[in-house]
């Protein structure tokens, strides 16, 4: 009797071991199938702000072409209801593109005086860096933008272009 005992206990619990397998798989499957990615905040806030350089470089541009000749220009900055709220300086080079020094605070400086706010996003610093080819000439730089995690988009003031965002 005792081993019909131990046989039928073992043939339960392994009816258990297996009903809480298949459910723990199950449940595995369930949450993978159905779990939906939350969108990376930060990365949608350099989004926001990407455009918004994109959008002011061009308008700086045509600011340019209409008073040129001219080394600067007074960027005017509009919030979503179309009221003024800021003005900044911005230097032009030749081509009529934003542009400073060449350096990594000159790339720092055309992203405040483009954007008009620091370099943050979300809380996040974003890295202003200077990049340059061999030749030492103004034409021949570009400046990235980037958040720690790798996202980054690029600026070349020779010809005003902006590379889309990547990761």
């Amino acid at each position: 009797m005792n081993n019909k005992k131990k046989d039928s206990d073992t043939t339960k619990n392994l009816i258990k071991a297996s009903i809480a397998l298949v459910f723990a798989i199950s449940l595995g499957l369930a949450i993978n199938f159905f779990h939906i990615g939350e969108e990376d905040t930060t990365v949608k806030a350099l989004t926001d702000q990407f455009d918004t350089f994109k959008r002011h470089v061009v308008s700086s541009h045509w600011q340019w072409r209409v008073r040129q000749p001219t080394t600067m220009i007074m960027l005017i900055h509009y919030d979503d209801s179309g009221s003024e709220i800021n003005r900044t300086p911005v230097r032009m080079n030749h081509n009529g593109w934003p542009t400073a020094d060449l350096s990594d605070v000159g790339c720092e400086k055309i992203w405040q005086s483009v954007v008009a706010s620091p370099l943050r996003v979300d809380g996040f610093k974003i890295h202003a860096r200077y990049y340059a080819e061999l030749d030492v000439d103004e034409d021949n730089y570009w400046c990235r933008y980037s958040l720690s995690k790798g996202t980054y988009f690029d600026y070349y003031p020779a010809s005003g272009s902006v590379t889309p965002l990547k990761d």
